[in-house]
């Protein structure tokens, strides 16, 4: 098959870069298009891939000729759809792509000539979600036309999971200086200075910065005063973005009597896959952590949590447990450094709505080949 494959959002091209890798490997012509910055189109990074941006005119053009068009879903008034528009109205089969459940009305507009042939969700939750956000007749047929992929952006985490060993734990422990017969409670912090060369590159408002600087760092107080109440020494690691001349979480870390590891001393999913617990405020620390199969706590707090709690799908699942205010810090931190067998299977079964299997990639490939 001559298959077009176009994303805008990193979101995106994430989801459909394992895809596009999948698909070349069974054989077929497979085109890219990255419509998006720098910085999206670096989502397809490892495969060939053409960055472009169309005029509206040219859409019709640009999908001319393949069997399939497949396309992320950034919206419904950018190149997403309208690649996926103009592949509707020349007859071409398309498959769009979902990679948050949320937004659909937003992503796929409210007229039913305008669904993709297939809509490629991540589990069952999300065909619920479709027919309640598009209402009405578009909202039956968009579900209809949903399938249960799972999160291909995410499949390579179940071959880094099955992958670890006991013996790589031991290595990495040992280098670090940490005793390998002892559990680690492992916090990611973002305590980044408003002044440091990482958050220099921003363009935001200094007021912004200073606002989030101090809001990282009440997090990091909490959770390592409570931890402290709880007689749970924690293994702190900051964002390589921390580096300035003051080191903010060395200090809150040492005070409290807890371990510091430099931000360069080793690889953050490494240590995450040789820790116990895993917790964060404003981290993807948690998705990788809750897709390691690690007990993950997130430490959502005040205002500034909970806006990006919509962003953090291990919370929107309810699949690890989180908490909006200091007071829940205590019995988040309880909870996932506990080793009462109970509670750690309670959050196994829960992470489990918001696992992977390594295979979505391939069904989602499996569905566009049966397209033609």
């Amino acid at each position: 098959m001559k298959i077009l494959l176009t994303a805008k959002q990193r979101g995106s091209a994430n989801v459909l870069a394992p895809v596009a890798r999948e698909l070349l490997s069974r054989g077929h012509q497979v085109k890219l298009y990255a419509t998006g910055n720098d910085t999206e189109a670096a989502g397809f990074a490892g495969l060939q891939y053409d960055k472009i941006d169309p005029t509206k005119d040219s859409y019709a053009q640009l999908v001319d000729g393949y069997d399939a068009v497949m396309v992320g879903l950034s919206g419904y008034n950018t190149p997403d759809g309208y690649f996926l528009r103009a592949a509707n109205n020349k007859g071409i089969p398309t498959m769009a792509v979902q990679d948050q459940n949320s937004n659909y009305q937003e992503r796929l507009g409210t007229n039913l000539a305008d669904l993709p042939t297939l809509l490629a969700v991540m589990d069952e939750d999300c065909i619920e979600t479709v027919r309640k956000e598009l209402d009405g007749e578009t909202g039956i047929e968009a579900a209809k036309r949903s399938r249960v992929i799972g999160w291909p952006a995410f499949d390579h985490y179940a071959a880094l999971r099955e992958g670890y060993t006991e013996q790589k734990r031991e290595e990495l422990l040992h280098k670090l200086g940490l005793n390998p017969d002892e559990p680690v409670y492992f916090h990611a912090t973002q305590n980044i200075h408003p002044e440091s060369a990482y958050m220099q590159r921003l363009t935001m408002p200094a007021e912004e910065k200073i606002r989030i600087f101090d809001y990282e760092c009440a997090v990091t107080q909490a959770v390592l005063e409570f931890a402290s109440d709880l007689d749970v020494k924690m293994v702190v690691k900051p964002h390589p973005g921390e580096e300035y001349q003051t080191n903010f979480t060395q200090e809150l870390a040492h005070r409290h009597g807890d371990i510091y590891l430099p931000a360069k001393a080793c690889n953050t999913q490494e240590l995450m896959l040789a820790s116990y617990s895993v917790t964060a405020g404003r981290s993807t620390c948690l998705t990788e952590a809750t897709l390691l199969d690690k007990n993950a706590g997130a430490m959502l707090l005040g205002e500034l949590g909970k806006a990006w709690s919509s962003a953090c799908q291990p919370v929107n699942l309810n699949a690890i447990p989180v908490t909006y205010d200091d007071q829940g810090v205590k019995g988040v931190l309880a909870l996932v450094t506990s080793h009462d067998e109970t509670i750690a299977r309670k959050l196994s079964e829960n992470r489990k709505r918001f696992s992977v299997d390594g295979k979505a990639s391939k069904r989602l490939a499996d569905l566009v080949e049966r397209l033609k």
